[in-house]
């Protein structure tokens, strides 16, 4: 597994240059960035700092240091708001198993971050949505497994340490 990034704003970095790798950013991939710069509590300013130094192909810099609970907590928020509110694209998928890299979260990790998603069904989303929010839950995880055997990606590269 990849060396795990500790740095919040080096991981907000690497997500967001995987989501503009195509040169565009879906609605979904908006709202991935959007929820993981909340949940890794990010300043106001920081997000626009990563995004300038994506365009201009410079590091951003160091930011505070996360530690491995807070990960897997970002990771399950992230995780959620994935399965709530976005369309589940490979795209979105690929966020979402290239933060799971990141966060050094193993296949055991992760199902389990699903199981405690399960669990709290009725907390997270109305009754009527239980139903389809597990199915996208087993589907999401089936993808995101099938990803990770395939994804091939080095968290901190840019194309100044390439």
């Amino acid at each position: 597994m990849a060396e795990v990034q500790a740095d919040r704003r080096k991981i907000f970095w690497n997500a967001a240059r995987l989501a503009l790798r195509d040169g565009e950013l879906s609605n979904g991939e908006k709202r991935i960035l959007v929820k993981l710069a909340h949940t890794l509590k990010l300043s106001d300013e920081e997000p626009e700092l990563v995004f300038d130094s994506i365009v201009k192909g410079v590091d951003p810099g160091d930011g505070s240091r996360i530690d491995e609970h807070e990960m897997r907590l970002v990771y399950g928020q992230v995780l959620e708001a994935m399965l709530i509110h976005t369309d589940r694209s490979d795209d979105v998928l690929s966020m979402i198993v290239f933060l799971r890299r990141m966060f050094g979260i193993d296949e055991s990790e992760h199902r389990a971050i699903t199981r405690s998603l399960d669990r709290q069904l009725e907390e997270i989303v109305h009754r009527s949505f239980i139903e389809e929010f597990r199915l996208r839950l087993k589907d999401s995880a089936d993808r995101i497994g099938d990803i990770v055997d395939n994804l091939n990606i080095l968290p901190g590269k840019n194309k100044n340490n390439e």
